[in-house]
C-alpha cells in the first residue's frame, strides 16, 4: 500500500527530527541558559571594546523579551545579547553585544531615536525585575549612541535657529543633568524603585564605549568595584551581583520603557568571579511584607518569561513536526 508505506515513512523521520531537536534545544540551554560562565582576569581592565582581551572571555548570551509589564509597552526587535565579564583588582568591565542592522546615532531630527542599552544591578538580595522596588532600589548604568556621535552636541537640537537655546533647550539651560550629554563618560548612572522611579544618581562612576561592528553594536561598560554613591552595587570580592540587560532599537522607534531586555537575572558572584542563571534562585526575606512582596514581583516577571520561552518553544515543534511529516509522506508517494 503506497499510501501506507508513505506515511509510515514520514513518521519514521518526523521522530528522529524531533528528538534530534529536542536534545540540541536541552543541549543549548542547559549550556547557554543554565551554565556557568567565567569572568576573566585581568591585568587591566580593558574600556575599549574592540580590545584583543575580549576574544578571550567566555560569552553568556542571554534572551531578550518585548517588555510589557508597565506603559508604555513595545520594543522586542531584539532576540539576544551577548554579555562578557573582566576583572581586575580593582575595575569590573562587561562587554554587551547584539545585532542591530541600523546606526541610530543621529537624534537631530523630530522621531529619531538614538540606539541605546543599560546593565540593572543590585548587590545582595534579588529585586523584582520591574526596575526594583521601595526598598530593593538598583543601580542602572546607560548608555545611548547619540553621546558618541559626532554631532552629540547638537543631537534633539532640533529648533536652535533663530530660537535662542533656553527656549529651545530648556532643560540644558537649566543645567538638568538628564538634558546634558556626558561626552567624556559616555554614560549615566541612574537609580530606581520601580517603574517610573528613575533618577539621576549624584554620583557619575561609570565609563562606556562603544564600537559598531559589521552587523551591530558592542558596548563596554567599566567601574571601580567600591564607590560611595548610596545605591550603587557594589562589585567588591565576595558579593552576589544580580544583573539584567536592555536595548533600544531607534530606528523600531523604541524609546523609555519600549525596550527589548531580560526578563531574568544573572547572578555574578565576584567571589569565584563567574555568572550564572539566576531564575532557579528567591530573594532573600526579611520581616517586612513589602520585601515578600517584592520578591514575589521577581518571581511572577520570571514566570512569564519561562510561559514566553515555553510556549514559542512548543509552537515552534509542532510546526515543524506537521511540515516534516507533509513534506516526507508526499515525496514517498511519488
Amino acid at each position: 500500500m503506497p499510501d501506507r508505506d508513505a506515511a509510515r515513512r514520514a513518521t519514521v523521520v518526523t521522530v528522529v527530527v524531533v528528538a534530534v531537536l529536542v536534545a540540541a534545544q536541552t543541549a543549548v540551554t542547559a549550556a547557554v541558559t543554565s551554565g556557568t560562565q567565567p569572568a576573566m582576569a585581568v591585568e587591566s581592565v580593558p574600556s575599549d571594546p574592540a580590545s584583543s582581551q575580549w576574544s578571550d572571555a567566555p560569552e553568556r548570551t542571554v534572551s531578550l523579551s518585548k517588555q510589557q509589564m508597565a506603559p508604555p509597552f513595545g520594543g522586542g526587535s531584539t532576540d539576544e545579547l551577548t554579555v562578557q565579564t573582566v576583572h581586575n583588582d580593582t575595575h569590573t568591565a562587561f562587554r554587551l553585544t547584539w545585532a542591530d542592522p541600523t546606526n541610530d546615532a543621529d537624534i537631530g531630527a523630530p522621531n529619531n531615536y538614538s540606539d541605546a542599552a543599560a546593565v540593572m544591578l543590585r548587590t545582595g538580595d534579588k529585586p523584582p525585575i520591574t526596575m526594583g522596588a521601595a526598598g530593593k532600589p538598583v543601580d542602572i548604568w546607560y548608555w545611548r549612541a547619540s553621546w558618541q556621535s559626532p554631532d552629540a552636541s547638537k543631537s534633539g537640537d532640533m529648533y536652535a535657529y533663530p530660537h535662542p537655546e533656553e527656549e529651545t533647550q530648556p532643560g540644558q539651560a537649566a543645567g538638568n543633568p538628564l538634558s546634558t550629554p556626558p561626552t567624556e563618560r559616555l554614560a549615566q548612572n541612574y537609580y530606581a524603585k520601580g517603574y517610573g522611579s528613575l533618577t539621576h544618581a549624584p554620583r557619575q562612576n561609570v565609563r562606556a564605549s562603544a564600537e559598531r561592528t559589521d552587523d551591530g553594536w558592542s558596548v563596554v561598560f567599566v567601574r571601580e568595584h567600591g564607590t560611595e554613591g548610596k545605591f550603587d552595587a557594589d562589585l567588591t570580592k565576595g558579593k552576589n551581583v544580580y544583573l539584567a540587560f536592555a536595548v533600544w532599537n531607534g530606528s523600531a522607534d523604541e524609546v523609555n520603557g519600549q525596550k527589548s531586555l531580560t526578563l531574568q537575572f544573572t547572578k555574578l558572584d565576584t567571589g569565584k568571579w563567574a555568572m550564572s542563571d539566576a531564575s532557579s534562585g528567591s530573594s532573600s526575606s526579611s520581616g517586612s511584607g513589602q520585601s515578600a512582596e517584592s520578591g514575589g514581583s521577581g518571581g511572577q516577571s520570571e514566570g512569564v518569561w519561562m510561559t514566553h520561552s515555553v510556549s514559542n518553544w512548543v509552537i515552534g515543534l509542532v510546526v515543524t513536526t506537521l511540515l516534516t511529516w507533509t513534506v516526507v509522506y508526499w515525496r514517498a508517494r511519488e
